[in-house]
């Protein structure tokens, strides 16, 4: 199976790196990229004062490992492991133990937490919500997927096919489009968190149960 893939940046990248990326990421180190391009411009143009690329490729999927994750508490908890935000150690422990062979994967598919839907994690990882109210606010919003390119046999099966560059309306368009989608969302989280307030646990009751349920 073959994908057209894209990932936005402030630079032409036509030699990704897999080891690439910020080491507190969703998924940890890797490569990002999306099979919807809308998702790279809004990527790209998040920085102002930056040019912004879309870079294009063509993903051959032969042979490579993958893992999904659903939009659910393992998502929510491997975004926490990797984004160091477990502070409790018995839970700490039990991801370890749980994502230890993570690396065995080429690639990593699931949600991506924009703006607005790490806010909402962030809500949940300091205890102001339930996972019940954070699951709901979740799938109120229009989820884009992001794929993380992890090893040298992911990276190898992408190939590099073009580069276009957003212009500054463009990179208006998108930033006021991420606003408005942030003023809609607003509306929404007030009614979930009127209907769901305190129903479930908070993050920090999480367990072992939770965790292999």
């Amino acid at each position: 199976m073959q994908l057209v893939v894209f990932h936005g940046s402030d630079k032409i990248i036509k030699l990704p790196q897999h080891n690439s990326g910020r080491k507190f990421s969703d998924f940890g180190l890797g490569f990002y990229i999306t099979t919807n391009i809308e998702m790279a411009k809004s990527w790209s143009a998040r920085k102002k004062d930056k040019p912004a690329f879309v870079n294009k490729y063509l993903l051959n999927a032969e042979g490579i490992k993958s893992l999904t994750f659903d939009l659910d508490l393992h998502w929510i908890l491997f975004i926490a492991y990797n984004r160091g935000l477990v502070l409790n150690d018995a839970l700490q422990s039990l991801l370890h133990e749980k994502y230890k062979n993570i690396n065995e994967y080429d690639i990593l598919i699931g949600p991506t937490a924009d703006d607005k839907m790490f806010d909402t994690l962030n809500m949940f990882f300091s205890n102001n919500i339930t996972l019940d109210h954070c699951l709901q606010s979740l799938n109120s919003m229009d989820l884009d997927i992001q794929y993380n390119i992890r090893s040298f046999n992911g990276i190898s099966s992408l190939s590099y096919i073009t580069s276009m560059e957003l212009d500054d309306m463009d990179k208006e368009y998108y930033s006021n489009e991420i606003k408005a989608k942030k003023d809609i969302m607003n509306k929404k989280m007030e009614f979930i968190r009127k209907k769901y307030r305190k129903i479930g646990k908070y993050f920090d009751e999480i367990g072992v149960e939770d965790i292999d349920g």
